[in-house]
């Protein structure tokens, strides 16, 4: 990987908006960002989801234990919008991606049960803050991976790696598709350096 973080950065929003656009979603970029990398629709009915893509290298701890770091929006984060948010949180490792896909309400869950966890244990070290009175809208999300266990926020994110929620299931049918074509469908396990990704239904 070379040392440009914006082309790394570009990297991972392409890699999951492929996956998206293989998963049979049509993808809009907003020309202005102001918060949303992408919409993605449903061409047979229209249904939009907002999508926000953050990537992060990662640092080796032993293979396959990884740390990764995402700066998130304070505000974003705590945001209640018509058309409701999905962070796709994209991890390099080595020649491989590996990914995590939190709808916002429930990373939201898991950010405020982690401070009032922090608040309740006392003790030394520093405690996690909530949002008042915090000066600064940027927030920080240590990732720690070994092989398919995944931890933030003192939760397990295991159901998010690698896995799409049923919100964004793959679109079959309707506008662009090809019948009877008996194409396989593609995921990220058709590459040998992709991670494999599964639909979750939650």
């Amino acid at each position: 990987m070379g040392d440009k973080r914006t082309h790394f950065g570009r990297a991972g929003e392409y890699f999951a908006m492929s996956e998206l656009l293989l998963r049979g979603w049509n993808v809009a970029v907003p020309v202005v960002d102001l918060g949303d990398d992408a919409f993605v629709i449903d061409d047979r009915d229209k249904a939009t989801r907002r999508v926000q893509v953050k990537t992060s290298a990662t640092e080796a701890r032993a293979t396959p234990r990884f740390r990764a770091t995402f700066k998130l929006s304070r505000e974003q984060l705590r945001t209640v919008q018509p058309i409701e948010l999905y962070y796709i949180l994209m991890m390099r490792t080595g020649a491989r991606w590996r990914f995590l896909v939190i709808p916002r309400a429930e990373l939201l869950e898991i950010r405020s049960a982690y401070v009032e966890n922090g608040r309740a244990r006392g003790g030394p070290g520093k405690r996690p803050r909530g949002d008042g009175g915090v000066k600064t809208d940027s927030l920080r999300l240590d990732v720690q991976l070994d092989g398919d266990s995944a931890i933030g926020w003192d939760a397990s994110l295991s159901r998010y790696l690698d896995c799409w929620p049923a919100d964004l299931r793959e679109v079959e049918g309707g506008p662009g598709s090809v019948v009877g074509s008996g194409a396989p469908g593609v995921t990220a396990a058709s590459s040998g350096d992709l991670a494999p990704s599964r639909d979750l239904e939650r």
